[in-house]
């Protein structure tokens, strides 16, 4: 029995002393009474995660984005995102009070010189935000949304919309059909109307310019979903293109602009489809001068495979020297051709397994 006591006394010893050391580790109470806290109206935000678009572990910058987006829509401030892609630079701009929080894999090191400025939420789904370590109030609301969202029937919905398998493979080789392309699927169908499309030709655009990846950007500043230019996002009212509403509500917007033009040409309905496409690619301009060319070689300007047919000539300098016509001069078109392809082809494959 005196065996069995000494036991019982060492492992509650044990027991308490655990607990001792994990109370030393948190702030006293003043330290995390919500109310003792400065309150915000706005927060910004890094994504600082390798992969936006979808791969085996999901759509991983967009799960991100829309849980950053409702712990503040229920804090009641404004999210802003800073569209930082190089890793480093995020730590910099979280310690120096540029952004203020930065979504990260719990995998990921943080940079030595930056590991004591900063502190990290419990961990979700392999991921956490950090803060900065002196901004307590930020960190301990945001521990606290989290431990309430991770339980919650929102939360469950949002894992099966950004974790689920959008691949069709499965349904290509067994002949059936889905009703999903991508987590945006919603606001695809709610926006694709201003256009009268199929939204599934919609979702074709996007898989081509994005991949659906709310991250993406190019070496001209094309952002986001439909790779929108911010000096066209301007036209539109548009600022925030790393929201997937917005994002896809200004590409829509783009796309109705030109697909206007066309229509006012009298082309028929297929080939405004193609010359759209065409021209949220290469630009309107561009396209004009394609037109104009096939017009001066006495081809069908109204017909998109004529135009890309004569497409090439535009890049042989014996042709472009007598075509004094053209705002822009040479021009390949390789890629735009092959862009308007692509978008055809996806929606034709989207035709034959999704539900319209």
């Amino acid at each position: 029995m005196g065996r069995l006591w000494k036991t019982a006394v060492a492992v509650a010893a044990i027991f308490v002393l655990g607990n001792l050391l994990r109370l030393c580790e948190m702030p006293d109470r003043s330290a995390v009474d919500p109310d003792s806290f400065p309150v915000r109206d706005s927060l910004t935000a890094c994504i600082n995660i390798r992969s936006g678009m979808y791969t085996g572990k999901g759509f991983l910058t967009g799960f991100q984005y829309t849980m950053l987006t409702s712990m503040a829509d229920t804090m009641n401030v404004r999210m802003g995102f800073s569209g930082v892609y190089e890793r480093r630079n995020c730590w910099q701009m979280l310690e120096e009070g540029q952004v203020d929080m930065v979504a990260v894999s719990v995998s990921d090191s943080i940079p030595s010189d930056h590991a004591g400025a900063v502190a990290l939420t419990m961990p979700f789904r392999g991921y956490a935000w950090a803060v900065r370590s002196g901004d307590q109030g930020l960190l301990y609301r945001a521990n606290r949304w989290l431990g309430r969202m991770v339980h919650s029937a929102e939360y469950a919905d949002m894992e099966k919309r950004f974790f689920r398998s959008y691949s069709l493979e499965p349904y290509i080789e067994a002949g059936t059909r889905t009703d999903r392309i991508s987590p945006y699927d919603e606001t695809v169908k709610r926006h694709c109307g201003l256009l009268g499309w199929d939204w599934r030709l919609l979702s074709a655009v996007i898989f081509k310019e994005s991949r659906f990846s709310i991250g993406a950007y190019s070496r001209r500043g094309a952002t986001g979903l439909m790779q929108v230019m911010r000096s066209t996002a301007a036209v539109y009212g548009i600022t925030d293109l790393f929201s997937p509403e917005e994002n896809i509500k200004a590409g829509t917007m783009h796309l109705r602009h030109i697909e206007r033009r066309y229509q006012n040409m009298g082309f028929d309905s297929v080939n405004v489809v193609k010359f759209t496409l065409a021209a949220y690619n290469a630009g309107e301009s561009r396209i004009e001068d394609c037109i104009n060319f096939t017009l001066d070689q006495g081809r069908d300007f109204t017909d998109w495979e004529t135009v890309a047919a004569t497409i090439p000539l535009m890049a042989e300098q014996e042709y472009i020297e007598e075509a004094d016509f053209l705002r822009h001069g040479r021009f390949r078109g390789r890629e735009t051709v092959q862009y308007v392809r692509d978008v055809l082809s996806k929606y034709e494959e989207y035709r034959t397994v999704v539900e319209g």
